[in-house]
């Protein structure tokens, strides 16, 4: 397996970055944060891809915190590396709007003592059959339930498909036909008010686990539009682009109320693609839409000389697993996932998980 990291040195090096970039970093390694530095100009000396900040972002949550766009000089960093040998997709398998169970760990029984979960796919790089080990969240809800199942009496579970997402929450997991769903974002129901009927349902109705994975929401516009966030004011008066069906509760959250007041025009198309193509043509100023969506359709659409990401985000949300409040075992049920999620983050191996899928990921934008 190739590892690679790219770097400019020496005369190459100061002429490019004109004395004010990051030095020259072997992936792997540790880099101390300087004045002038970004995620991005640091991702371009270490990759030769400005585009590939999140990778260092995501490995250095912890020390960065939600925002990427503000690192500070002294915080230490880790480089991490991308595997330019690894396949980024499995054969595709048969997909079918029908429930199909993907995996099972242990013999599942069906009885108190078994946890069936449900997911779909179509959500890369998080949950597909045609990606790796069913892709991020599925990996680490699969390896989590098993390293806990190591080390105590833990239940049989497994995790069926169903390609209907709009069928998930309502009947199927309300109406407990599953016991567990992944991955859902939370909405901030501690401002009830402001929310949609569609967040107020999902307050209402779910409990919700521990965060499994967070994810930017940022906004993808124009190189030539001039288009600048860093403050909310700056987006009103705006025309962005959110698809039909996606959550808009981040949009309002903060006091922003940019829907809920009118400050911005909300365009919603009925796909990503038609987002991004809308952007093209110049009817909207900027595609809200979480990082990994918004990256695969401008890859699709071969828009990566013309689209720049905004590292400020919009948001930061986190995706959790769910269980209907009305569940006889909805305390045991999240009890359960949510000392897995804790076991597998101290072990190490959730950050390994995540590393190797956003490599996956950024292999499969580079080949298409």
């Amino acid at each position: 397996m190739m590892r690679f990291c790219f770097a400019l040195t020496g005369a190459a090096f100061l002429f490019a970055f004109s004395f004010t970039s990051v030095h020259a970093q072997t992936c792997g390694s540790n880099y101390t944060v300087t004045a002038g530095d970004s995620l991005s100009k640091i991702s371009r000396d270490a990759y030769s891809n400005p585009t590939r900040w999140s990778l260092i972002y995501y490995a250095n949550q912890s020390t960065i915190g939600g925002d990427p766009s503000l690192i500070h000089p002294g915080q230490q960093l880790r480089i991490p590396c991308t595997n330019s040998a690894e396949t980024a997709t499995a054969p595709e398998p048969a997909k079918s709007d029908a429930i199909t169970t993907a995996s099972t760990s242990r013999t599942t029984v069906a009885s108190a003592n078994s946890i069936s979960l449900l997911t779909a796919d179509d959500y890369r790089p998080f949950t597909d059959r045609a990606l790796p080990k069913g892709g991020m969240i599925t990996d680490i809800i699969r390896s989590a339930l098993e390293l806990q199942a190591q080390s105590a009496d833990a239940p049989a579970f497994d995790i069926t498909w169903v390609n209907d997402w709009s069928a998930h929450l309502n009947p199927l997991l309300a109406k407990q036909a599953f016991d567990l769903g992944f991955p859902w974002f939370q909405p901030d129901c501690d401002r009830y008010d402001d929310l949609d009927d569609p967040a107020r349902y999902r307050c209402d109705t779910f409990h919700f686990s521990e965060p499994v994975f967070e994810i930017l929401v940022l906004f993808f516009t124009r190189k030539d539009s001039g288009f600048q966030f860093t403050s909310d004011d700056q987006v009103a008066g705006k025309r962005l682009c959110r698809p039909s069906g996606y959550f808009t509760f981040d949009l309002d959250k903060d006091g922003r109320n940019w829907v809920k007041e009118e400050k911005v025009t909300l365009l919603r198309p009925q796909n990503v693609d038609e987002c991004f193509q809308m952007l093209a043509r110049n009817e909207v100023d900027a595609v809200a839409i979480n990082e990994f969506t918004g990256r695969a359709a401008v890859s699709k659409l071969n828009m990566d000389n013309d689209v720049t990401v905004i590292e400020k985000p919009v948001s930061v949300l986190n995706l959790h697993v769910i269980v209907a409040k009305a569940h006889p075992r909805a305390p045991a049920l999240l009890g359960h996932v949510n000392e897995a999620l804790k076991q597998i983050k101290s072990s190490g191996k959730y950050g390994e998980i995540i590393e190797h899928h956003l490599s996956a990921f950024w292999s499969a934008q580079d080949s298409s």
